[in-house]
């Protein structure tokens, strides 16, 4: 639809697009949709970036709610353009792991670096039959991990979503742990979860983690809302195996 300003007519009307530009007044016929060619084959990149637009969009919706922030347009799209890149130099490949090192991060919450907060190597490898471990080395607290002041306690929530993703002939399924313990100089003692996903053999995985700060000026039991005080990102991304 087009609109009449005081320099004239701009927008569209039928097939004819009127615009203006360094103040004088054009009009151009509207581009026709490009027809494909017989035997054209489809775009790969536009085939990749449409299956993960589909399935990935739809595994961060469904875990979205559990990092207390919203996820927003542009986290979104930084996200499926993360798990684009993967997904295009993988897709192929005979055996895709979950893998911390091979996935880098992506992070969720604008600002802030889950790497910045907690300082600990963090390993993700796939079990097999659905199972996913994750496994945290020795820490101490106080010297591995980035916290408000008056932190009493310290909880990571760890997620895992997993999906077909190719085919989306079943809805993507989630679980989660957690794993809290006090922040102090006292050692913690290394420790593994295994999130039970029930995904299938070829399944697309994803492993989230999300940190919370309990801390004294609080009720008990609830967490610091600061934005910058609630790191949390995808650390892995792979196929599971059977």
């Amino acid at each position: 639809m087009a609109r009449v300003t005081e320099n004239g007519i701009s927008g569209l009307v039928g097939n004819l697009i009127f615009y203006s530009v360094n103040g004088k007044n054009y009009v151009r016929t509207r581009p026709k949709p490009r027809k494909k060619k017989r035997g054209e084959k489809a775009n790969p990149l536009n085939t990749i970036f449409g299956t993960v637009s589909r399935h990935g969009s739809k595994m961060l919706k469904l875990v979205s709610e559990e990092f207390g922030f919203p996820i927003k347009r542009d986290v979104y799209n930084s996200t499926r353009g993360w798990m684009r890149n993967l997904y295009s130099a993988h897709k192929d490949d005979a055996s895709w792991p979950l893998s911390v090192r091979s996935s880098g991060m992506c992070q969720l919450n604008p600002g802030t670096d889950l790497r910045d907060y907690f300082k600990a190597d963090i390993t993700v490898s796939d079990s097999g039959k659905g199972k996913i471990t994750v496994s945290f080395p020795d820490i101490n607290p106080k010297n591995d991990i980035k916290a408000p002041i008056r932190t009493m306690k310290v909880n990571i929530k760890l997620i895992a979503v997993v999906s077909n993703f190719e085919t989306g002939v079943h809805p993507c399924r989630a679980c989660t742990e957690q794993y809290s313990f006090i922040f102090d100089n006292s050692p913690v003692p290394a420790k593994s979860f295994v999130l039970q996903t029930k995904a299938g053999a070829g399944d697309i995985g994803l492993v989230m983690l999300a940190m919370q700060f309990e801390t004294a000026d609080l009720p008990a039991g609830t967490f610091n809302k600061e934005l910058r005080w609630m790191p949390a990102a995808i650390v892995a991304m792979g196929r599971l195996r059977a």
